[in-house]
C-alpha cells in the first residue's frame, strides 16, 4: 500500500473552510455595527443617523427599526439603549435573529 498525502490535506482543508453556515444572511435587530450583540454603540450610532450626522446603509437602517414601523426614529434608539442595558420593550424587535433583506 503506498500512502495518501493529498487525503491529509483534503481533510485539513474542510476542517479550516468549514460548512456553509446555516445563518448566512441572518442577522441580529439593533446590532448596527455588526459585532453580534446589541450595545451602546449601536443605539450611539442610531441616534447619529436621526440626528443627520451619520449615514447608515439600507442594511443598518432595516436593522435600526427595532420598532418594526418602517421609520428609524429616536423611539428605536430608546429601544436599543434599553436592548443593551437589559431592559426589555414591550414591541421591541432587538435581539431577535432576522433575516436580510
Amino acid at each position: 500500500m503506498y500512502a495518501r498525502p493529498w487525503k491529509g490535506i483534503v481533510v485539513a482543508a474542510l476542517l479550516l473552510v468549514g460548512s456553509a453556515r446555516a445563518d448566512a444572511g441572518m442577522a441580529r435587530m439593533c446590532d448596527i455595527t455588526g459585532n453580534g450583540t446589541v450595545s451602546q454603540i449601536d443605539a450611539m450610532r442610531v441616534l447619529e443617523f436621526v440626528a443627520g450626522l451619520r449615514d447608515l446603509t439600507p442594511e443598518q437602517q432595516f436593522l435600526a427599526d427595532a420598532s418594526g414601523n418602517g421609520r428609524v426614529t429616536t423611539y428605536d434608539v430608546t429601544c436599543i439603549m434599553k436592548a443593551a442595558t437589559g431592559i426589555p420593550v414591550t414591541g421591541s424587535h432587538c435581539d431577535q435573529m432576522v433575516q436580510m433583506p
